[in-house]
């Protein structure tokens, strides 16, 4: 008997032990992917950069007593709206320079934070999953408005919002969704969640992506099994415009992305195109050149500063970086492509007319 309990014992102390690390591990890992995103400096344009904007702050309510905060743009001859689904550790005020792009060329603009980011509910953003689901809960409060009677819809989401704006049809049909641009978009939360792992290092991925796979099914159940290509499939009158960064280090094209789904997808015929965009990052992709330069340079003052202390900028740093930044420097460091946006208009008026683009490029 007692060789038999000291066996067990030795079996079970291991076991314990390794259980309390994995858990342990996943709760910091999960911290640093998903804390809330709240900003205290930007070097993004802010609403307050832009005052001739009206913005009009609206709050759409789920669960109990929980709202995500909303942001309503309206141009004077409006072809459609818009709404942009941001990435994770941002929110919607951090892709105004966006919304800029679009309220310029007639369309309405609806921004809002995901749950734990911003103005909205929640106290971390809770996982790869969840930006479609709040992508739903907007659409299904926009599909309502009186006063979006009549518009198409139209949606553009990058990185987490690029997943989003692609999985939200396993959701629901949103039957006035017209045309959708995903922007260095990831297919697959889950291997998204693996690869995200594997950049510090592979052996530590495979250690500790067991785990994470099962807090995030705890978290979403079988919706972390929905993926932006089962939502394309689901979506047959909608069409679609894959755009992904060529260096993209974050979601790699040829890794977790939506694009790299392309030869996969090619049955779905002319409402799919997929596009790559040559010498452009994660973080720039819908910048024009000079915006591009501009951030190059921040972000080399950047790194300098991460060399300096470490890790993490401690606070006393980052006020010194973003001193220099101010309103005129913020619109500079957003300034948009202007021929990927105007090429981004002509897709969504054709898909809003119901003509197919180019077959998959």
């Amino acid at each position: 008997m007692k060789i038999l309990l000291w066996t067990a014992i030795a079996i079970a102390v291991p076991v314990v032990l390794y259980f309390l690390v994995c858990m342990l591990t996943v709760g910091i890992v999960f911290r640093l992917l998903y804390h809330r995103a709240d900003h205290t400096h930007s070097r993004t344009v802010l609403f307050s950069d832009v005052p001739e904007i009206s913005v009009e702050r609206r709050f759409i309510p789920y669960g109990r007593k929980k709202r995500l905060a909303a942001y309503l743009m309206r141009a004077e001859r409006e072809k459609g709206l818009v709404i942009l689904s941001h990435g994770i550790r941002d929110r919607g005020e951090g892709y105004f320079g966006t919304a800029r792009a679009f309220l310029s060329r007639g369309y309405a603009v609806l921004l809002y934070d995901a749950v734990g980011s911003g103005n909205s509910s929640g106290n971390t953003q809770r996982g790869l999953p969840q930006s479609a689901i709040d992508l739903d809960r907007v659409l299904s409060y926009a599909e309502k408005e009186p006063s979006f009677s009549g518009l198409d819809f139209y949606l553009y989401g990058h990185s987490w919002g690029g997943y989003a704006v692609c999985a939200v049809f396993c959701l629901a049909p949103h039957p006035r969704v017209r045309g959708v641009v995903s922007l260095s978009g990831f297919n697959d939360p889950c291997r998204m969640l693996f690869e995200s792992t594997a950049s510090a290092s592979v052996d530590f991925a495979r250690f500790v992506y067991p785990p994470l796979r099962l807090m995030q099914f705890l978290r979403f159940g079988t919706g972390m099994y929905r993926t932006a290509e089962k939502g394309i499939r689901k979506a047959k009158d909608t069409r679609f415009y894959i755009l992904h960064s060529e260096y993209d280090e974050v979601i790699r094209a040829d890794g977790a992305s939506v694009y790299a789904r392309r030869a996969a997808l090619e049955g779905e015929g002319a409402r799919v195109r997929f596009r790559l965009l040559p010498g452009r990052t994660h973080l720039n992709g819908w910048l024009s050149e000079r915006g591009c330069e501009r951030n190059r340079v921040q972000d080399t003052r950047f790194h300098a500063a991460t060399d300096t202390y470490g890790m993490f900028v401690n606070k006393r740093a980052e006020e010194e970086f973003y001193a220099p930044i101010g309103r005129e420097e913020r619109i500079a460091l957003s300034e948009t492509d202007d021929a990927l946006f105007d090429e981004l208009d002509a897709f969504f008026e054709s898909a809003g007319r119901g003509i197919c683009p180019n077959t998959i490029s």
